[in-house]
């Protein structure tokens, strides 16, 4: 007989693990019995078949489970005399959290079965699919835990539930129409309406209405995608003038009919988690125009729980699904919150009882070259697990304030939450506030050290000053790179580029287009691209005009810009010029920026694509639309003393009088040639990426392409924007206080 105890951390609850753990050791023989800690899985094995045994639980595992370690220990022959599946044991967590996941194909065909007793049940879930994070109040995950707590099971369902054997053995949201979460219909008042809630909320779609349907974390607005007066209803009710509206189809079969999608992104769409996918829209449908205005991509997705399901059973045409929350704020988990903040949106809301205790948005991702590039972690993906060296102290990392997310180090792990929203907004810091609960909540910490944005006015680096604790900030692009460094548990030094929107600078200034060569214990910035006005402040940050005329001031006289034929001189009227040239001149309200984002909106204002932006990356996301692959020409450029001078370019832009495409095209090429420089300048060292310019997927596919074969690393698990700041502040934090207390 061999005997061994074995511990697994990683995604190992929540996903079925010990009743496979449980049909494992029956196969192979084994005597013992098999828990849940606090740890992770412990299974105490005896028996002559252990090896085999250990081998099947590590390639045999169950689909949504991931196995981070498996740690065996030698031990005592105990003379069990059969195998079981024990009680989980409590205490201070170190466990991954399982994570929400799209309705399998085995409960999609028991709901769809007329005989079956959970036809057509809205709440249908085994340990394969489901509820997980979403309803959790504390781990480990245990029904007594989450919010299922107030259903009690029916006979039948407890029998499934206790029954090692059956797919529904300890899953813990399990019901069915007896004894599970019930639907209702309201009005925008919130009261109910009489009558069966699907049936109610199809009528309304039919008719063109808007309503808000409860999901696994929260809120959807819906309206029909191929009617325009519907659209331009919710655009004018929600505020939201062209910000791209996510859609959601029926079936991969009518999703093939609006967009056209590569293999990579059909597993995407077809897979476990269903995220909203981003892809080339074919032209000439009846999807409305009005989803994503001049833009030749939209965000798809297919329905992922049994209600979604339900209501296209009824519904022939796609549906606008976007979150319901107000612009940039959190998603709304309540019917409450919906009638108190968007009654004036929605003309009805299909509402359930089943409480949603961790609000949790849609994942948004797109494919570049046949890669992953991830642009807001939610559903499915989050909160992401790493493991990394064990510390014994507690450390959050606060993130930054736009695509707001936090990071908490605790035991060996390296948590990242799910995206927050931008702070600023006392629904979003009261969101933020209530993820650092929950997440201290769920592994029993108290962090002994805050990291946080060198940015003193934002909310993040003020909550961390208020809380009397040892704190630092980390420079906002170096944690770009040690986020990267991160995913790929990188400790050398690496050749950085961060190339943003903007964040603040160690001199004070606004940074934003940044080469580094950074390790894991500090950086040197080698290069950047040359600062220049912002004109007015924020204001160019919404008018890239602004900016595009300032890089004007910078290689012509006053004279000559008004002279110029450029779409950015014709946006302005001839006196506005020269009292913007005034200001450039005088340095008044003109703070100087080395970002590229801002360089990326003043050429979408050069090349005359947009003038004024609706929302942050618009004029990117615009000229991608009118890339040219074949086009590979860069513009030119200089780097001196460590600046990278594009005025060269400008000047190339406004002379030639290009075509968009050339335009759109040359200039991504441009920065591939910028990359390519710092390349061959340090060729033993390996490129990391990060920071929101690369959410571009024209750009990341030509980088790719370009140096794919190197040591080339860009984030696919966490987003490269700053949803992923705080996973960088924390790689830092932990590799530079080992052993400090």
């Amino acid at each position: 007989m061999i005997s061994y105890k074995i511990t697994i951390k990683g995604i190992v609850q929540g996903v079925g693990f010990r009743p496979f753990v449980y049909r494992e050791a029956i196969r192979y023989g084994i005597c013992g019995y098999v828990c849940n800690t606090p740890d992770g899985v412990l299974i105490e094995a005896h028996g002559e078949q252990c090896e085999p045994f250990i081998e099947a639980l590590r390639t045999d595992l169950p689909e949504r489970s991931r196995i981070d370690s498996l740690t065996l220990e030698r031990c005592e022959y105990v003379d069990y005399n059969d195998f079981e599946i024990r009680q989980s044991a409590l205490g201070q967590s170190s466990v991954a959290i399982p994570l929400d996941t799209a309705l399998c194909l085995t409960c999609q065909m028991e709901m769809d079965d007329p005989t079956n007793r959970r036809y057509h049940y809205p709440f249908i879930n085994c340990t394969d699919c489901g509820p997980r994070y979403t309803i959790i109040q504390t781990p480990p995950y245990d029904r007594v835990r989450t919010s299922m707590k107030h259903f009690a099971m029916c006979p039948e369902c407890n029998a499934e539930y206790h029954d090692p054997l059956s797919r529904r053995y300890h899953a813990e949201p399990i019901s069915c129409p007896e004894c599970g979460p019930k639907l209702s219909f309201l009005d925008n008042r919130g009261e109910e309406i009489i009558g069966d809630p699907i049936s109610l909320a199809v009528d309304m779609l039919r008719s063109g209405k808007i309503i808000a349907l409860k999901g696994l974390g929260g809120f959807h607005l819906m309206c029909d995608a191929t009617s325009d007066k519907a659209v331009a209803e919710l655009r004018l009710r929600k505020h939201r003038k062209s910000k791209p509206l996510a859609v959601m189809f029926n079936s991969l079969e009518q999703l093939e009919r609006y967009a056209k999608i590569s293999e990579a992104e059909k597993k995407l769409i077809t897979g476990m988690i269903k995220p909203i996918v981003i892809v080339d829209a074919l032209r000439g449908t009846n999807l409305s125009s009005l989803i994503a205005p001049s833009i030749g991509r939209i965000g798809v997705f297919l329905p992922y729980t049994p209600l979604h399901r339900l209501l296209f059973e009824r519904i022939d045409f796609p549906l606008i699904a976007t979150s319901a929350n107000i612009s940039d704020e959190p998603i709304m988990v309540r019917s409450s919150e919906i009638v108190s903040r968007l009654s004036h949106v929605v003309d009805g809301i299909l509402d359930h009882d089943r409480v949603i205790v961790n609000a949790l948005d849609d994942a948004v991702v797109q494919i570049a070259e046949g890669r992953v590039v991830m642009l807001r972690m939610g559903r499915g993906y989050a909160p992401h697990t790493f493991l990394n060296d064990e510390h014994d102290r507690a450390i959050l990392a606060l993130g930054a304030h736009q695509k707001s997310a936090i990071a908490l180090g605790v035991k060996e792990n390296m948590v990242l939450s799910p995206h927050i929203g931008d702070l600023g907004s006392i629904e979003a810091d009261g969101y933020f506030e209530r993820t650092l609960q929950t997440f201290k909540r769920f592994y029993d910490a108290e962090p002994s050290l805050l990291v946080h944005d060198l940015h003193p006015q934002y909310a993040s680096t003020q909550y961390a000053a208020e809380q009397k604790k040892e704190h630092y900030g980390i420079q906002h692009h170096y944690a770009h790179i040690l986020a990267c460094m991160a995913e790929y548990a990188l400790d050398e030094s690496v050749l950085g580029f961060a190339f943003d929107g903007t964040g603040y600078g160690e001199d004070g200034q606004l940074w934003g287009g940044e080469v580094m060569i950074a390790d894991t214990h500090g950086y040197q910035r080698i290069g950047h691209v040359r600062a220049f006005a912002l004109l007015g402040g924020d204001k160019a940050i919404k008018e890239p005009r602004r900016i595009a005329l300032s890089l004007l001031f910078e290689s012509f006289s006053l004279d000559e810009v008004l002279n110029l034929k450029s779409p950015s001189v014709e946006a302005f009227l001839p006196h506005e010029i020269r009292t913007l040239h005034h200001m450039w001149s005088k340095g008044i309200n003109a703070p100087r920026s080395s970002s590229m984002g801002r360089l990326f909106d003043a050429v979408a204002s050069l090349g005359g694509f947009i003038h004024t932006l609706d929302y942050e990356g618009q004029g990117g996301m615009i000229m991608e639309s009118f890339v040219d692959d074949s086009i590979i020409e860069p513009f030119s450029f200089h780097i001196h003393d460590s600046q990278i001078d594009i005025s060269p370019m400008i000047q190339q832009i406004v002379a030639l009088e290009l075509e968009k495409k050339v335009i759109a095209s040359r200039f991504l090429a441009t920065i591939e040639a910028m990359i390519e420089y710092y390349a061959n300048t340090y060729p033993e060292l390996p490129i990391v990426l990060g920071g929101g310019v690369f959410q571009n997927r024209a750009l990341m596919a030509r980088l790719y392409r370009r140096f794919g074969e190197k040591r080339f690393y860009a984030q696919q698990q966490t987003p490269i924007n700053d949803g992923s700041i705080a996973l960088g502040q924390l790689y830092y934090a932990q590799n530079n206080t080992k052993g400090k207390e």
